[in-house]
């Protein structure tokens, strides 16, 4: 068995980690890192830098001293604490950590030293391959761990109930999503979540035909799925960010702006909109297809356990961590 230690967590991926591997019979300790003046805006964002760095410092001592046979840091930026180890670590991207922050010199300049030192880096979705297309060798693809439990509603029967299930940002394409409200609106009662740089504008724009409800706490999130018969999801990034997988480990179909060529494999079974008609004609398309709704429902749900189930990335983990022969003395379920 091997002490691991996982540093920082991003939207609870290493805290499943830990979870897994201990039941693998691992010893883990999952490590906070600070976060201070994380959310600033530059240049305040600027002066919080040094004082964080500081915050650093006991995680520093830890890792140095408590002899981890394996240290795995989530968010390449924070990867900057192993390069002071002198020792190799292993560094997951999270998404804007990587295609963000290296359009921004000194974030760049921080995430290619990190990527340039760690012994492999991680990545959580397929379209971030491309943005580190220099350190390839060492690149290793790891879907985000999703719970598909089994203890979930039955499929949907028609539709009455959808949700806009992403954050109200330019970045998750909700412009091509809310100018089919109204439309939709005939159709479904719709809702959406308070979240985001756009959530009060939209709440004004339309505030009279979709009702917005606060964030819900990631272990309520499969109960309030369930109350929908459909989801959308987010429309321009091209690949399942971890709304989308959720929803479908919950059994809800999604709707969502995909670009299947990112899944040649095995791609997965949801529908592909990518404006405002493409949306609402889906909706009215799947509206009583009973059929449908079930196959999509069931379909998604495996596929999410197939790609993304605890087990599959505890045996990724495994392998990256000590190759094909792992130490471990069971597997997650």
């Amino acid at each position: 068995m091997a002490r691991i230690a996982l540093v920082h967590d991003v939207a609870g991926v290493a805290k499943v980690q830990a979870e897994t591997l201990r039941a693998a019979g691992h010893e883990v300790d999952l490590i906070p890192l600070s976060e201070l003046g994380a959310s600033w805006k530059w240049p305040l964002k600027a002066l919080a830098i040094p004082l964080r760095l500081a915050a650093y410092l006991p995680v520093i001592r830890k890792l140095r001293s408590s002899h981890y046979d394996i240290v795995h840091i989530h968010w390449l930026s924070h990867g900057i604490v192993g390069l002071t180890l002198g020792r190799p670590f292993f560094a997951q991207a999270h998404g804007s950590d990587l295609h963000v922050n290296m359009r921004k010199p000194v974030l760049r300049m921080v995430t290619r030293a990190v990527l340039k030192r760690a012994k492999d880096v991680f990545y959580v979705t397929p379209d971030l391959r491309a943005f580190a297309l220099d350190f390839d060798y060492k690149l290793r693809y790891l879907p985000n761990p999703v719970q598909v439990s089994e203890a979930t509603s039955p499929p949907p029967r028609r539709l009455a109930r959808a949700l806009i299930f992403t954050m109200l940002h330019s970045r998750k394409g909700v412009e091509q999503i809310f100018p089919a409200a109204h439309r939709l609106s005939t159709l479904v009662e719709l809702t959406t979540l308070d979240y985001g740089p756009l959530a009060r504008d939209y709440a004004q724009r339309y505030g009279g035909v979709v009702r917005f409800v606060p964030q819900v706490p990631h272990d309520e999130i499969g109960p309030f799925l369930e109350q929908f018969d459909i989801v959308i999801g987010q429309m321009r990034q091209g690949i399942l960010a971890l709304s989308e997988l959720e929803a479908m480990a919950a059994g809800r179909p999604v709707i969502t702006g995909i670009n299947l060529a990112n899944y040649p494999e095995d791609p997965p079974p949801v529908i592909v909109a990518s404006n405002p008609d493409e949306i609402a004609h889906a909706v009215e398309q799947l509206k009583d297809d009973e059929a449908e709704l079930q196959r999509l429902s069931l379909a998604g749900r495996d596929w999410v356990r197939r790609n993304h189930g605890f087990a599959r990335n505890l045996q990724q983990l495994e392998e990256a961590y000590f190759g094909s022969a792992s130490p471990s003395k069971s597997t997650a379920q």
